[in-house]
């Protein structure tokens, strides 16, 4: 019998020929079996382009041989398990070896492009073996398996001897291969931090974009423990590809989600805690603990930890103020008052001094439990920090956050993940575009913007094109209502949009898109003229504006031009925006748009 061997990594597999098969003669069923499956490999594969070899199952070991020292074998080095996988009645390969794959790559872990080389012959490595998955049988399974925890092995052991910057730049180039599979469960490190984040991905929402970003630019690897937002928040699963690489574990506590409710918010807090405790007492060796609000259970939650693993490092992240609105007026409701917040209050009023009764509402005291407690605070910008320190009720508290504190804005993600997805949405070139993205409030909207396009002269006005892209548009114009919402409740919210844009008079020169998934999103941005941002107007009651959109660190990573509609002083007005146009200034807005008319189109 003839025994056809392939070896692949430090395996090697053999099929047993029938002497049917090993009778079988050029020009019988094998050979159009072989012709059929090399059609297949080179289309899959890409082998049929210039400079490639194709794959001819005909040929003998010796001449197989020769074609495997060429390049495309090394980066295709897993043909050779699909050939085994999907050659049942062939019996005219007598040995595939491809093991002779230049592996210098693999070792040469120094510099960018080593780190980039070593992702793409990776990337390639893992669709070849995705491919032959489709043709893995109960008979060939073992074999598989044995060979994909092999190459899994192989990328973990090359990860570990690069740097921390070389080990992000390697996986971000990974997670935003188009059309790629990973199972990161078999790569992902073991977890030195914990994270507990009320909402995580792929929860819609700005707080767990954010907290995956800030994961990721950490390097270190997290266990994370948050709320379930099933049935109240759209799934994005183009979110988890961000932190998918330092996620050791994700667990979601099935409560119902709750913005201001006390006892949602405790509930959370000491069940996520007590799952926390118990990954501590194991042995897990957690180097620090990781909460960010908004949402602001997480600090609660944070806190109960601290106080049962005092040597603990915790860092507590404020997104927005909590116990100020955009107005700058107190917010939080009632005081709180039951046995759980005098613990809470206790070691804070004895170190620190009394709690004035206004400042134990449920978001006041998510901000002064981790002034007191948590080793290292951090704010989104300075004039957040400046306005929270203003605010708090004890100057030795103050101090305290000032000298744990620091200022570190909405991390922006680098090229690749503008590229990882595609998007089909076509623009009019001979237009202006604008874009914009997220939800409208009190506070933020494009009214200032559609009236000045409506103060354009006639010729010049209809060049403009709005494209917006929110979570509320009417089910008419293809919105959909999330399940557990009311009728009233939805078209409330299409209501707020609309009013929001006011496209009275021009509207078919507005576009009302529905919220694209995050790397969607990303990947659109490039379509437009101008990306538009705006200050959130901060009211009379705020001396600064402490607010900076997380919206601009996704444009500040974009190709697109931006333009910032800003308060004076404010900190979107001192990021490098192509346009700055202060807010409220409709014929200012009229001038840039004659401008860039001009610029773009010619007079």
């Amino acid at each position: 019998m003839n025994a056809p061997i392939v070896r692949i990594l430090d395996h090697e597999i053999s099929r047993t020929i029938t002497p049917q098969e090993s009778g079988t003669s050029r020009g019988s069923r094998g050979i159009d079996n072989a012709a059929e499956i090399t059609r297949a490999l080179e289309a899959a594969s890409f082998l049929n382009t210039p400079g490639n070899f194709a794959l001819d199952l005909s040929l003998g070991s010796a001449d197989y041989s020769e074609i495997s020292l060429n390049s495309w074998s090394v980066r295709h080095r897993f043909l050779a398990l699909e050939i085994y996988l999907r050659a049942s009645v062939i019996a005219l390969v007598e040995k595939v070896g491809l093991d002779t794959f230049d592996d210098s790559i693999v070792f040469a872990t120094e510099g960018p492009t080593a780190v980039r080389a070593a992702a793409e012959k990776y990337i390639v490595d893992i669709r070849s073996l995705s491919r032959a998955r489709r043709f893995v049988t109960a008979s060939t399974s073992h074999v598989f398996l044995s060979i994909e925890s092999g190459l899994y092995e192989e990328i973990k052991s090359f990860r570990s001897r690069l740097s921390k910057d070389d080990s992000i730049r390697f996986n971000d180039l990974m997670a935003t291969a188009p059309n790629l599979e990973i199972d990161w469960a078999q790569l992902v490190a073991e977890s030195n931090a914990l994270a507990v984040l009320y909402n995580f991905s792929p929860y819609t929402d700005t707080g767990a974009v954010v907290a995956s970003k800030r994961i990721r630019a950490s390097g270190d690897t997290y266990d994370v423990i948050a709320c379930s937002f099933a049935h109240r928040k759209k799934i994005d699963s183009t979110i988890d590809r961000i932190a998918a690489p330092y996620v050791a574990s994700k667990q979601f506590l099935p409560m119902v989600p709750s913005w201001a409710t006390w006892s949602a918010f405790k509930a959370y807090a000491l069940k996520s805690s007590r799952i926390a405790q118990k990954n501590i007492d194991s042995g897990k060796k957690y180097e620090y603990l990781y909460t960010r609000a908004m949402w602001a259970p997480s600090h609660y939650a944070g806190l109960l930890l601290k106080k049962a693993n005092p040597t603990l490092k915790w860092v507590a992240e404020f997104s927005d103020p909590l116990s100020l609105d955009v107005e700058g007026l107190p917010r939080g409701g009632a005081p709180l008052d039951d046995d759980f917040v005098t613990d809470l209050v206790k070691p804070i009023e004895e170190s620190f001094g009394p709690i004035p009764m206004s400042e134990r509402t449920i978001f006041a005291l998510a901000e002064l439990i981790a002034y007191a407690h948590a080793d290292e605070i951090v704010f989104t910008n300075e004039h957040q920090k400046t306005t929270m320190l203003a605010h708090i009720y004890s100057d030795s508290l103050r101090a305290r956050v000032a000298a744990k504190s620091l200022v570190s804005n909405h991390p922006t993600l680098p090229s690749e993940f503008y590229e990882a997805e595609q998007v089909d949405y076509s623009v009019d070139n001979s237009k202006i575009n604008l874009a914009y993205f997220g939800e409208f409030y009190a506070t933020r909207g494009l009214t200032e913007i559609t009236t000045a396009i409506r103060m354009l002269p006639a010729e010049y006005r209809h060049l403009i094109r709005l494209h917006v892209f929110t979570n509320y548009i009417p089910v008419s114009g293809s919105g959909s209502r999330p399940r557990g919402m009311s009728a009233k409740a939805y078209n409330d919210l299409v209501d707020r949009a609309i009013n929001g844009v006011g496209a009275h008079g021009i509207e078919n020169q507005v576009t009302l898109n529905g919220s694209l998934p995050y790397l969607k999103f990303l990947a659109i941005t490039k379509n437009f003229d101008y990306l538009l941002v705006n200050d959130a107007r901060s009211g009379e009651h705020h001396e600064v504006n402490p607010y900076l959109p997380s919206k601009w660190s996704d444009y500040a990573g974009s190709a697109a031009k931006s333009w910032a509609f800003v308060e004076d002083g404010s900190s979107l007005s001192h990021k490098p925006a192509t346009i700055h146009t202060p807010l409220g200034e409709v014929q200012a807005i009229t001038r840039e748009l004659h401008r860039i008319i001009i610029e773009k189109l010619g007079a």
